[in-house]
């Protein structure tokens, strides 16, 4: 068996871009756990048969990294992207392109594989939309075959395809285009949403840096990567423990009562093997899932899941919440409102149309009601007294 080069590939990978990067940390681990994705590809596998039953599991991942601007997410993928550059038969797809470009793509690798890195989702997804959607939803789950009719080119044919996909994309991108239908199900429950809000550390001069050091932790890097590429392939066991506990940490999994969640949540079990073989590969040739292998794939999830409702806060939500708000703010202040102050106050906000349905919803709602002498608008249940008649009989 050759020896590796690096004790650990993902902890070398960290080493390497820790010390000169203000990425959080989570986004170049997870930089790191792609790249190996994308060059094992399906060399490996959980097998169906001996294992898991009716499915297989291969370690083909989709990761997201979301967050505001400025955060280092592209800056992160192209560490990944350096790599796989200098890795032979490594397949790169653009940054945007249709869904049967995509396939015509994979279907004309020499191993039906291929590597998506893309800066923006938007870009990527828009111009063939929801089917392209469908069509990586398809991917990810391991399809092992698929065809796709042209009126050019008639059908192109795919034996076993893999697909590898990173993107980066904002929160504003993610609650403009996804509808609540898409959250919680399809792509989104597939893909390692990996939020962030803050750089990890703001530093500009990186001069007193080893650089010597860290260009032999690239040599390094891309030694094992290509070791790994051309050396492994099989399936992957289990030891006894491992087993043990994997069967007794999914029977007392708990699916949130977030909607949004629970798609990622009945797919947990498979983004866990998914990342434990890529932990094993990372430190050891030797196909066999550890317990430790687990329980280290458990916190690199968890550490993930802690902050994944922030992903989807704002998916689903009326965007006028904020001006009805504010419109029975201003009732709740003023008492008693006419219609024209009201439209007047708040213009700016909503054009008047939207307006006057936003103040027929706290109607409905029974927040507000009508004046029944001047038609003005009220707080529900408070009666409004005229100061003329306070203590007369």
């Amino acid at each position: 068996m050759t020896e590796r080069a690096c004790a650990n590939w993902i902890q070398t990978f960290k080493d390497w871009i820790y010390p000169r990067s203000e990425a959080p940390e989570t986004y170049i681990l997870w930089s790191g756990l792609f790249t190996l994705a994308s060059v094992i590809k399906r060399s490996v596998y959980i097998p169906k048969n001996k294992m898991l039953g009716s499915w297989e599991c291969y370690p083909n991942i989709y990761v997201g990294f979301i967050g505001p601007p400025a955060t280092r997410k592209t800056t992160t993928m192209d560490y990944a992207d350096q790599l796989l550059s200098e890795v032979p038969n490594i397949n790169e797809a653009a940054d945007s392109m249709t869904q049967q470009i995509l396939a015509k793509r994979i279907a004309d690798t020499r191993d039906c594989s291929i590597s998506i890195r893309s800066g923006e989702l938007g870009t990527f997804i828009n111009p063939s939309g929801s089917v392209m959607i469908d069509f990586l939803v398809s991917l990810f789950d391991g399809r092992r075959k698929f065809s796709t009719d042209t009126l050019m080119r008639g059908v192109e044919f795919s034996q076993a395809p893999c697909v590898n996909f990173i993107f980066a994309t904002t929160p504003v991108w993610i609650s403009n285009n996804l509808s609540e239908l898409m959250v919680g199900g399809g792509l989104t429950s597939r893909v390692m949403m990996i939020y962030e809000e803050d750089l990890r550390r703001k530093q500009l001069f990186y001069g007193e840096l080893d650089y010597d050091y860290l260009e032999k932790l690239n040599r390094n890097l891309k030694t094992d990567l290509v070791h790994i590429a051309t050396n492994i392939a099989g399936e992957f066991r289990f030891t006894d423990d491992a087993k043990t506990f994997a069967e007794e940490w999914y029977r007392g999994l708990k699916t949130p009562d977030d909607y949004r969640l629970q798609g990622y949540f009945g797919r947990k079990h498979v983004h866990l093997f998914k990342v434990a073989m890529l932990l094993h590969l990372a430190y050891s040739d030797e196909l066999l899932i550890t317990k430790k292998d687990l329980i280290d794939g458990i916190k690199l999830l968890e550490i993930v899941e802690k902050k994944l409702s922030n992903v989807y806060q704002s998916v689903g939500k009326n965007p006028y919440t904020d001006v009805m708000d504010a419109l029975l703010g201003y009732i709740t202040l003023k008492v008693k409102v006419s219609r024209k102050e009201l439209l007047s106050r708040f213009y700016q906000s909503a054009p008047p149309v939207t307006l006057l349905e936003l103040i027929n919803a706290l109607i409905a709602m029974e927040k507000i009601s009508v004046d029944s002498v001047s038609g003005d608008y009220i707080l529900k249940r408070v009666k409004i007294i005229d100061p003329t008649t306070v203590g007369l009989s």
